[in-house]
């Protein structure tokens, strides 16, 4: 065998080996809530306030939906809020890890009466402009940098929606913003 045709085997061999070795699993789902997970009654009593699920990170987008909810087709807004996943407290040097986080909660608490901050929505709204409005101002060299925190509470109220899918109840999440103020490592 010549010396181009042994050079072709050894490419072919190279563009192949990722297909049969290659990673089978499909990526995670970064759709939170579950987009399949089963819609709570609305009769639900409201989480306790203890928080558990927390995503930092640096938001990149915020979407407002017009929704139908499944089975009623009553119309329900849904925020979209696609947050990258970002290593804290590390060496200062900006580390977003390339994963982003799709977030979807509704527009309106379940029963604005009764819950304790009906604006929850509109303050991730709030944080979301505010972090984006730092980040953009960040100086190169800056040893911090601003990020945006969603929590959602522990037992968390969900909604089906036709097109979103699974979708928190505003009620039952959280947005703050902050900035990595650690030292480095």
């Amino acid at each position: 065998m010549g010396r181009s045709a042994r050079f072709a085997c050894m490419a072919l061999a190279v563009m192949i080996t990722p297909n049969i070795f290659g990673q089978t699993k499909a990526p995670p789902d970064t759709h939170r809530p579950a987009a399949n997970a089963e819609a709570s009654p609305r009769s639900a009593p409201a989480p306790s306030g203890e928080f558990f699920s927390i995503l930092d990170g640096m938001p990149m987008l915020l979407e407002l939906h017009h929704d139908t909810e499944v089975g009623t087709n009553n119309p329900i807004d849904v925020y979209m809020f696609v947050i990258e996943m970002q290593v804290m407290n590390s060496d200062g040097n900006f580390e977003p890890v390339g994963l982003q986080i799709h977030n979807y909660y509704t527009a309106k608490p379940l029963d604005p009466k009764t819950a304790l901050n009906p604006r929850n929505a509109r303050d991730c709204k709030y944080w979301n402009l505010l972090v984006t409005k730092a980040m953009q101002a960040r100086k190169t060299g800056s040893k911090t940098w601003p990020y945006v925190e969603f929590t959602a509470a522990e037992g968390a109220r969900v909604i089906q929606t036709n097109e979103d899918g699974t979708v928190w109840w505003s009620d039952d999440i959280q947005c703050w913003g902050s900035s990595d103020r650690f030292s480095p490592f």
